[in-house]
């Protein structure tokens, strides 16, 4: 009977330390993925922004030569 006062406690320890163990390697796994998806998602922004600027560069710089064009003509500078 004095057994069971020790042996339960032990093994009530090993069992929560595995069941620990184990939750936080799901965490783990669970961490890397969002983190690989997170990463992604910031690489199709960073090329997003690089191609917006060149779309906006492309509009707007035929514009601004027709009236840097007009301003030297009407002799405004």
């Amino acid at each position: 009977m004095m057994i069971e006062y020790l042996v339960a406690p032990i093994l009530g320890l090993l069992i929560s330390l595995k069941y620990t163990n184990s939750m936080v390697a799901k965490q783990a796994a669970k961490c890397e993925e969002c983190c690989a998806k997170i990463e992604s998602v910031e690489k199709k922004i960073a090329e997003h922004e690089t191609e917006m600027l060149q779309k906006v560069m492309t509009t707007v710089l035929p514009v601004a030569k027709a009236v840097n064009r007009l301003n030297n003509e009407v002799g405004i500078r």
